[in-house]
Formats: C-alpha cells, structure tokens, sequence
C-alpha cells in the first residue's frame, strides 16, 4: 500500500502525543526507531510532539539515562508480569496529564494507552505468534491478548516492512487500507571508516582490523546465535584464531541457551562477547568487521544488517521474513538453521578478494535506498492523515 501524501497544511496544526517509554537507555530497536524519527521531525520541520517518559513529559525527545527510572520502563513493558496491570495503570494517569492538548497518539512499541482521540500504532514484527517459544510465555500471553484490541481501535498501523505488513493481514485481517510500510533507515554514522578511525576502539578492544567477524543483537533464541557459533567452530583453525567471532549485544530472555557454546569459545580465544557496545563505538565496530552475520529466525526488518551494510561489512543474513527485502542482491541469504551452509559462506567470502569488494560496494548502494527521513516524513504523513479524521 501506498503510505498517503504529506498535507501541505503546516504541521503546526496538530501536537503529537508521543510513548517515548523506549528511549531509555539502552536502546532497543524500538528505542532506536523512536529516536531516528524524533530527531528527523526535529530537524526538518516535523509534527510538534509531546514526548512522554513515564515520569514526565518533554517538548524534546532525547535517550535519557538513570538506573531507578529505567526500571520504570521495565515495569512498563511487562518485564515484570506479574505487576504488568498495575504498573500500566499508574503509568496511564501519568499519561492522562498531558501538559498540552495532542490531536493525535503515536504508539511506536506495540501496545498503546488509552486516548481519547486517534491513535496510530507501529507494529514491528509477530514474532510472538510465530516463533513463541522464544518469548517468555507471559510476554506471549500479555500480546496475544492486547494487541488484537489495539489494532482494532488504531486509525492506522504501520509497521516497519512489507514482509510485516503482509503478515498483519494474514494474521489479524485487518483492512489493506489500514495498514502501511514505512522502512526503516540508517543513519549517517554508519558508512565505511579508514582503520586509522577504528584503530583506537580495536586496541582497547582487544582486536584487530578486519580481523573478525561480527554478529550484532541481543543474546535470545529468535537471534539464532548458536547458528553463528557453531559455523563459526567448524572453520579451519587458522581462520577460527586469526578472526574470532564477536557478539556485540546485551544478554536477553533465556540467553543461558548458548551459554556452552559462548563459553567454549571464548576459553580457546576465537569467541568475544563484548555484551552492549555503546553508540559512539558501534558504526567503528561494523567498519573494522571482516564479515557480518545475522542468521535471524524471525525479523520484521533487521535494523544491524543495514548498518552493516551501509559500513561496507559483507552480509551473510538470514533467507527469512524481512531480511531478503532488506538485503536484496547486496548479501548472501542463508537458510538460517543451517550451519554447514553457513561456515562455508564465510570460508568463501574470506578466500575471495573480488566477491569480498563486490559485496562491500552492493551493500552500500542497497543501505543507501533506506533513510530514517524518509521514515519520518511517512509517519508524520499518516498521522496528519488520522488527525484529520482520515487514514
């Protein structure tokens, strides 16, 4: 579907109320989506928004740091099932004090408030229908329940591929008119670095100039790590030691299930995990990266293989959901259960010189036909759109 042109009424007609719950840090995906599209709005004259925290309000998005609210945010998003109820309604009252009048509610992480006006709702992926087994049932059961109401009561729902997209209407039947893709994109601080840029995060990290492979993501079973593990101890030796295979991500649910693996790894010297990389680090970490893997179960857009690719690392992803919308021509698609497969691919890559570089150069032209601005402008087009009583 076609996402509906912007109005060329000024946006200053109508005020954004914003669920900004996920840019505490660390950021998730979602926080990452939440940010790129405030700050886009911010600098090329977007909506007015009211960006809601949980604890207050703000004219001005920004990821926002502090241990005691951050489990706020947990607490907000069910990590704690059990106080799930009772922690959205304190958070509902606080979100009913909205210092200024909102025309609109922008729900970028699955399950809105209540609003008493339209509301536009971004749905990621259904990973949960699926792939249940790698989400913790309650968080299973806590979707399978207030989502489909959510959706029905949303003026429109985005979602971030047309693989998704395609998915939310087999699954839940919503209308074709209700629903649109907006890509995600990627910023400017991921693009190729020369190895002097790099040569400092290398040396504190322990590592050297394309002289490993690197998998990005958070340690859970939908990330099908062990998959990467494993091809990775079935290289030659030689390549095993000379490029180690390095986890960048923070341990998620049920994350012990390649505790083995990791940890034998990491005692012969060929496996790091470095748990969260900061921001500043992680576009230098993609750079210095002789390939990058992500042989994802389920995705509803695979934000890291775009930064990847945008930083000229080869791509060995996933053939599954939304990954081969996202990498086109510019990668190696895989089966993502298949370890063989895979453990030839980088044994491959890393012996020819040639498909190395075309791949590098493919992948950059592929991630520039994604930008977070152009995301923005979408997003703000729909929600206009629903302001105004339309989709």
């Amino acid at each position: 579907m076609r996402v509906p042109e912007r109005s060329a009424a000024p946006a200053a007609e109508l005020r954004v109320a914003v669920d900004a719950l996920s840019l505490w840090r660390p950021l998730t995906g979602i926080g990452q989506y939440t940010w790129n599209i405030a700050r886009s709005w911010a600098a090329q004259g977007g909506p007015p928004a009211s960006y809601f925290y949980g604890n207050d309000w703000s004219d001005h998005a920004a990821p926002r740091t502090a241990a005691g609210l951050g489990a706020l945010r947990r607490l907000a998003r069910g990590a704690l099932p059990r106080s799930y109820e009772l922690s959205r309604a304190m958070l509902q009252r606080r979100f009913d004090r909205r210092p200024q009048p909102c025309a609109v509610y922008f729900e970028p992480s699955f399950l809105p408030f209540r609003f008493d006006g339209p509301m536009v709702l971004t749905v990621h992926d259904l990973s949960h229908v699926r792939h249940p087994q790698t989400h913790p049932a309650q968080r299973v059961r806590i979707l399978d329940r207030l989502l489909p109401p959510a959706l029905e009561r949303a003026a429109h729902v985005l979602t971030v591929s047309e693989f998704q997209r395609r998915e939310i209407l087999a699954v839940y039947g919503l209308p074709a008119a209700r629903v649109s893709a907006c890509h995600e994109g990627v910023g400017t601080q991921f693009r190729p670095r020369p190895a002097a840029d790099c040569a400092a995060l290398l040396a504190r990290l322990g590592l050297r100039w394309q002289g490993y492979f690197l998998a990005v993501g958070t340690l859970e079973p939908r990330k099908n790590l062990a998959t990467a593990l494993q091809a990775h101890a079935r290289l030659p030796a030689a390549l095993r030691q000379a490029c180690p295979l390095v986890l960048a991500g923070s341990p998620g649910w049920h994350g012990g299930h390649i505790a083995d693996a990791l940890q034998a790894g990491v005692r012969a010297g060929e496996v790091r995990a470095l748990g969260h990389v900061d921001d500043d680090d992680l576009p230098l970490l993609y750079s210095a990266a002789r390939l990058f893997l992500y042989p994802s179960l389920y995705e509803g857009f695979g934000l890291p293989v775009l930064e990847a690719m945008a930083s000229g690392v080869p791509v060995i992803a996933s053939n599954r959901s939304s990954l081969p919308e996202v990498v086109g021509d510019a990668g190696v698609l895989l089966e993502p259960l298949d370890v063989v497969a895979l453990s030839q691919a980088i044994e491959r890559l890393c012996a020819d010189a040639d498909e190395w570089q075309r791949l590098s150069q493919a992948g950059r032209e592929q991630a520039r036909r994604f930008s977070w601005s152009a995301c923005a402008a979408q997003t703000a087009a729909v929600l206009q759109s629903a302001a105004r009583g339309g989709v």
